[in-house]
This record gives C-alpha cells, sequence and structure tokens, in this order.
C-alpha cells in the first residue's frame, strides 16, 4: 500500500487561453503550504484539480470555484482550502484586473502503480434496485448510477464504503452500502506485485 507516502505537486500555472493581464502564477510565498488530506492517501486517491480565482483588491483570495474535479471531494476541497490561505499583494490583485484566475493542483501518491482488488465475477448479488457495480469506474455520481470508495478486508468484502458526489436518502443510501459490502474482492494469484486494500467504482441503478 502506499498510503503514507503521499507526494502533492501543485501547479500554480494559467492557461495559455488566458489574457495577458491573468497570467500571473502566484508567488511561492504568497499560498500555505497544500495539505493531501490524510483520509485521501489513506484511499489512494489522486487526480487533478483545476480551479478558477479572484482576487480582492487587498490581495485576499475573494471567490474560488473548481473549473475541473479531480474526480473525489477530499481533493478538491483541499484545494479550495488551500487557495483560499492565498495572501498576494494589492499591486498583485490589481495587475489581475479582475480577471479570474486558474490553479491547478496535481494529486499524486509515491510508489510506482499497485495492484487493487478485482470484483469477483457474479459475486454482488441480484437486486431489484441496483443493476451492477462497475469497478475501476471513475465518471461521476448521475442518475445513472453512484460513484463509492472503499476499503477491501482479508476476507475480500468491502468496508469503510463512501459514497462520492450524491446526495441519497439514508435508506437509499444505507442500501447501496450494504450492496457493494455484499460483493466479494479479490487477486489473482498468478499476478505478481504490491497489492493494496483501495478500490472504488460505481453502483448502477436499474
Amino acid at each position: 500500500m502506499r498510503h503514507g507516502l503521499a507526494l502533492l505537486t501543485a501547479a500554480l500555472a494559467a492557461f495559455h487561453a488566458a489574457p495577458a493581464a491573468a497570467r500571473i502564477p502566484p508567488p511561492p510565498k504568497a499560498c500555505a503550504a497544500a495539505e493531501y488530506p490524510r483520509e485521501a492517501v489513506r484511499y489512494e486517491l489522486e487526480g487533478i484539480t483545476t480551479l478558477r480565482y479572484r482576487l480582492a483588491a487587498d490581495g485576499r483570495v475573494s471567490e474560488a470555484q473548481v473549473a475541473s474535479s479531480s474526480g473525489w471531494a477530499l481533493l478538491d476541497d483541499a484545494a479550495i482550502r488551500t487557495i483560499r490561505s492565498c495572501r498576494f499583494t494589492p499591486a498583485e490583485a490589481a495587475r489581475a484586473q479582475g480577471a479570474a484566475l486558474p490553479v491547478q493542483y496535481v494529486w499524486r501518491l509515491n510508489g510506482g502503480g499497485v495492484l487493487r482488488p478485482h470484483l469477483v465475477p457474479g459475486s454482488c448479488p441480484a437486486s431489484g434496485r441496483f443493476a451492477a457495480f462497475q469497478p475501476y469506474e471513475n465518471a461521476s455520481s448521475g442518475p445513472d448510477g453512484v460513484k463509492v470508495r472503499f476499503l477491501v478486508d482479508g476476507a475480500g468484502q468491502a468496508r469503510g464504503v463512501k459514497l462520492e458526489g450524491a446526495s441519497l436518502p439514508p435508506e437509499s443510501a444505507a442500501a447501496l452500502v450494504s450492496y457493494v459490502e455484499s460483493c466479494r474482492f479479490g487477486f489473482d494469484p498468478a499476478v505478481k506485485g504490491e497489492r493494496t486494500d483501495t478500490a472504488y467504482g460505481r453502483v448502477l441503478f436499474r
């Protein structure tokens, strides 16, 4: 497993298409160091968060929004917290001319590729509510299904199931978690390599 070996690259750079006034990367001392959320490290979440932010006249970040999500709320929220901690000078704010400035945070973990648990074929039970579990499908939650992340214990059962970007009634959320926990996961013994206990995917609705 790679948790505990977090490496964050915060690439503070403007898009080439941005107006000249917006091409002002923050000076190194303008922002606090970004911190990889502990829960994101434990679940081995990675991705790239792109934000757009504006500066107030006194150099504070007055507005910050996610322009392109990493796919994980934990990482996007950490990026928002980090950019809001930045303090620019009034001169830098004046040069920005009120433009929406881009900033990108690249969330990557140290260590090479690892083997994640695979879904044991046919292990998810038939359900009148859920059609299937799609392992390692990274699409966002939507009307057709919900993205989840979880850990897999030694018996091949999902634990610590977390719904991503979905607001379901408590009963529906509990049923979805139970469905994922009823599936089984494992490794192909013929495939060698470092293994991890983290997994994710989407539960599809009927």
